[in-house]
């Protein structure tokens, strides 16, 4: 064999050798998201240079937005969508799991924590099962000894993380609840909302509660039992997502037990959602708590 041809040999062997190395973790974690059509995702884990440390060594669940809950996101103006510091966060906060969890092993109301601390809530309705508000499938797309990949609906835009108790978080958001607060403080529904759950606040803004006649407020603020009977028909126990309410078919009524010993009705048609008949402020505005959820609603529900 002559040099030539022995440096031939030697090169060949060289780019097999490279060819035949094991593909390293962040390129693995990319070619399963891509071949699972997550590309969308993929580019983001590029552009925000997250895929590093979503692909750390050990078992994980991600929980993956579609392509197109990408492209609804910028269809709704969301600031947030190319945003280098919040979209990041979102991502890294709200999707990936460090174990695997399989369809059997999630249970309604199921709390695990997230890479970042934070926490995800399972539930399970009759049709379909959400983690933190947004629809997954049921099956995962991907599974191997190292991924599991469910795919969802939309980038998960809240989350909690513990003691982020249903008063903590209407504390968080006074600028809107405080006559609420105060209400649920001079009935003494406060333990209940801090210690107690999980469950589905239906919050009245503090516009619901001034478009209230001036009386009919004036005789509320003056009977705490009375107060206290109308805030408990806001609350349902369990975790309940609107999303998750609707089905395909406009006009959809669920009927949710309260406190009080009532119910809530909810009534989904279209884009439209009513709870007792009062709209609920955005069906987006999921506040997240570690004992359930706050929905805004715009009127205050008067028992019948």
């Amino acid at each position: 064999m002559n040099s030539i041809e022995a440096f031939s040999c030697l090169l060949l062997a060289s780019v097999l050798a490279v060819s035949a190395r094991p593909q390293d973790a962040s390129t693995m974690l990319k070619n399963t998201l891509t071949s699972a059509n997550f590309t969308r995702l993929v580019e983001d884990l590029v552009k925000f240079d997250m895929a590093d440390s979503v692909s750390k060594a050990g078992p994980k669940t991600i929980f993956a937005p579609s392509n197109q809950a990408f492209r609804e996101m910028m269809m709704q103006n969301r600031p947030m969508t190319n945003n280098t510091e919040i979209m990041p966060k979102l991502l890294r906060r709200s999707f990936v799991v460090n174990r695997r969890i399989m369809p059997a092993d999630i249970t309604n109301e199921m709390v695990v924590d997230t890479i970042s601390g934070d926490q995800l809530r399972f539930n399970i309705y009759n049709t379909v099962m959400t983690v933190n508000g947004v629809i997954m499938t049921k099956e995962p797309l991907v599974v191997n000894n190292d991924v599991v990949v469910y795919r969802i609906n939309s980038v998960i835009l809240s989350s909690f993380t513990k003691g982020q108790n249903l008063m903590v978080m209407l504390e968080a958001n006074k600028d809107r609840f405080s006559m609420l607060i105060r209400c649920i403080q001079d009935t003494g529904l406060t333990e209940t909302l801090t210690k107690d759950g999980p469950f589905t606040l239906f919050a009245p803004t503090n516009e619901a509660f001034r478009s209230l006649a001036p009386e009919a407020l004036a005789r509320l603020m003056a009977a705490p039992e009375e107060m206290k009977r109308v805030l408990s028909g806001h609350i349902t126990k369990g975790t309940y997502f609107l999303g998750a309410l609707d089905s395909k078919d406009s006009g959809t009524d669920s009927v949710l037990p309260t406190l009080d010993g009532g119910t809530n009705k909810i009534m989904i048609s279209g884009r439209t959602i009513r709870v007792d008949g009062a709209p609920v402020v955005t069906s987006a505005d999921n506040i997240m708590a570690d004992n359930g959820v706050i929905h805004a609603i715009s009127r205050v529900l008067m028992p019948n």
